[in-house]
């Protein structure tokens, strides 16, 4: 029992980041609804109005994948993963994200070379990681001098390491060093992701962290003539154990 001249037991930090982030989330939502509410706006105000409204839920979705890293995380030990269909979830991302790809000026597209049986993920963690990643690679693309980088492809791969899913675009973006170090600079430093994004990036450190969860982790990657960020997962062995 605490008298009065004993201090209580200090908060967390992942728990003052939660609420903190909770908190964030009802001006998000009310900006959001504001915006979507001003439909009958004049015309020249609509476009300005859809804009606000695709930052305010591209941000809530963010926060809603940061709070989900953060239990997943914490919850780790007894995360229980289940077969994922991965066209599934990467059509679904590309759904979400097509809005705030063309508010960025960013084309988007899927490329799903084969037919893959399900793999081990969670589910709402690889849509989320999906998500947060696309989030800030769009963001990232428009501040590359080359214009080929406005163009963003979500692709999955057969290798016999496992089915590799990421997000790609023309060009060496980024290398394995450059995302080592901004792995370590990451909340320590305001852009981590020198040459690549100028913003802090969190999308892509919190796409790591759920990955991280599901025992899996973001890395640089290549596809065709393509370079991005990507992760392996293993595939489901259900079907082979019929």
């Amino acid at each position: 029992m605490l008298t009065q001249n004993e201090p209580s037991a200090p908060i967390a930090a992942d728990n003052i980041l939660r609420s903190i982030a909770e908190q964030l989330k009802l001006p998000l939502l009310h900006i959001a609804r504001q915006a979507e509410l001003g439909g009958d706006a004049p015309e020249k105000d609509r476009a300005a109005l859809q804009n606000m409204q695709t930052s305010a839920e591209s941000a809530l979705n963010l926060v809603d994948s940061y709070l989900l890293g953060l239990q997943l995380v914490q919850d780790q030990s007894s995360l229980a993963l289940e077969p994922v269909t991965l066209s599934s979830v990467l059509l679904d991302a590309a759904h979400e994200l097509d809005a705030f790809a063309r508010q960025y000026g960013v084309l988007l597209e899927l490329e799903i070379t084969g037919r893959f049986a399900p793999v081990m993920a969670h589910r709402a963690g690889l849509r989320a990681t999906f998500l947060s990643l696309g989030y800030a690679l769009i963001e990232a693309l428009p501040s590359l001098a080359d214009a080929r980088h406005h163009r963003l492809t979500l692709a999955t791969h057969r290798t016999p390491a496992g089915v590799i899913a990421g997000l790609y675009t023309q060009g060496s973006i980024l290398t394995t060093e450059q995302f080592r170090v901004a792995q370590g600079l990451c909340g320590k430093a305001r852009q981590p992701l020198t040459g690549l994004s100028p913003s802090s990036g969190a999308g892509v450190f919190v796409a790591d962290a759920i990955l991280r969860a599901m025992a899996s982790c973001l890395r640089v990657g290549r596809y065709q003539n393509m370079t991005g960020l990507a992760a392996t997962l293993q595939p489901s062995q259900q079907l082979q154990l019929v």
